[in-house]
């Protein structure tokens, strides 16, 4: 089609609809010149000035050459050689660079794996193991990060799940009967061992911290190594009345501000923001039918990635899930994410 023509028709496009038209032309531009975006890469990866050896990390590198193209180097201090590619979600990988890039909008655009497959014409397991290899990757780049200022906490519970095809499985045996459409436990009321604690604080610049804190009632040593670390001294911890939170504030030097029972906020403190949070986050675990705990901790940082990014533009998002997910070193094999088991803090 002539660019006179394109140009035409695009007198004819309603107004309401030119900004969808120009989100899917730079998208192509996007598509058509991938030179830039190696450059990025290497830029973020290199962000602290000096190469780094993805298996030592040791600084004490040097050029080993080419191949096909690729530059290649060797570690001097564990005597290894690797490339760009290497420990990289796309490492070892037959695809071209245009299909991990449609994969990753798909994942944006929240598709399940099976339509995720069909986009991107690969295979329903290679569908997943090419999920978990970017959140893994994406996982790493982001840490676990820090609040600051005033900061929201609050937890919240999830089924434990066993999801997954066991019937053929030769390292898995279920620990208890299946139950249908993820029905409720048989004689545990309230909390127990078969719900997963979720651990969550925000504060009022967006930042967040998310993770898994164990099973049953939250315990003060896990919400201790929670925070620890990752709150900065003297910020005002804002919780609902449960125990706990007094001690933790004390011991890390915070001031804690807690909710009475039965009310919304005190003066200009309240959970709000986190209540919205954990509605949000159960929101995002619907479309997926369900998530297998010992996967859960993966799906926790892609909906916090989600979270800090939402008022990007698509384009750019994938432009970053893309770069950031390839600047990092965290190779993931398939067997390490088929015997994988839970991480909990």
């Amino acid at each position: 089609m002539s660019k006179s023509l394109i140009v035409a028709l695009l007198h004819r496009v309603a107004t309401v609809d030119l900004p969808e038209i120009l989100v899917e032309v730079e998208k192509r531009i996007f598509k058509s010149d991938l030179s830039k975006l190696q450059t990025e890469i290497q830029e973020t990866r290199y962000s602290s000035g000096q190469y780094k050896c993805p298996f030592c990390h040791d600084d004490h590198i040097v050029k080993n050459g080419k191949a096909k193209g690729n530059q290649r180097y060797l570690c001097r201090n564990c005597g290894k050689s690797f490339s760009q590619q290497t420990q990289t979600p796309t490492a070892y990988s037959k695809k071209e660079t245009k299909v991990w890039i449609d994969y990753i909008e798909c994942m944006i655009k929240g598709y399940s794996l099976r339509r995720c497959a069909w986009e991107c014409n690969i295979n329903l397991a290679t569908a997943f193991f090419w999920r978990h290899k970017i959140l893994d990757a994406l996982s790493s780049f982001m840490g676990t990060g820090e609040v600051d200022g005033l900061v929201e906490a609050d937890e919240c519970y999830l089924r434990y799940s066993y999801k997954g095809n066991h019937s053929k499985s030769k390292r898995f045996t279920m620990p208890r009967p299946s139950r249908k459409r993820g029905g409720e436990s048989v004689g545990k009321r309230g909390l127990s061992n078969e719900q997963v604690c979720i651990g969550t604080a925000l504060d009022r610049t967006g930042n967040i911290l998310i993770g898994m804190l164990g099973t049953g009632r939250v315990k003060y040593d896990n919400l201790k190594r929670f925070f620890e670390g990752h709150i900065a001294p003297h910020s005002i911890l804002c919780t609902d009345s449960a125990h706990g939170y007094g001690k933790l504030a004390s011991q890390l030097d915070l001031e804690h501000k807690a909710i009475p029972s039965g009310k919304y906020k005190k003066d200009i403190y309240h959970i709000q923001h986190i209540n919205a949070f954990h509605s949000n986050f159960k929101a995002f675990l619907q479309k997926f039918r369900g998530v297998s705990t010992k996967h859960l901790n993966s799906y926790l940082k892609w909906f916090k990635w989600i979270e800090l990014f939402k008022d990007e533009k698509e384009l750019l998002k994938i432009q970053k899930a893309y770069i950031q997910s390839q600047a990092t070193y965290a190779g993931t094999l398939i067997e390490e994410i088929l015997s994988r088991k839970p991480v909990f803090v």
